[in-house]
């Protein structure tokens, strides 16, 4: 009898971490998220997202782009339940 898979698949993952890419960038954090893992390819990814929109957003003035990062992280992780 085959086995059932208990975790999402890498491409659910991937396109619930779009579905949050993109209510991120309309401010609103995805409901139900919790818990979702990501590889460190795919949070990757999603913090870069996140880091481009905020330095989107202040025109790409240079020397906050530390911050952006740093904050695209708290992000990311918050919106997802999990710690830093």
């Amino acid at each position: 009898m085959p086995t059932r898979e208990t975790t999402p698949s890498i491409s659910a993952r991937v396109e619930s971490g779009k579905a949050a890419s993109a209510a991120l960038s309309r401010g609103t954090a995805p409901a139900g998220n919790s818990g979702t893992e990501f590889s460190d390819e795919e949070l990757h990814e999603l913090v870069a997202q996140a880091a481009y929109r905020r330095a989107e957003k202040r025109a790409f003035a240079p020397g906050r782009e530390l911050d952006d990062w740093l904050e695209a992280e708290a992000e990311i992780r918050e919106a997802f339940g999990m710690s830093g």
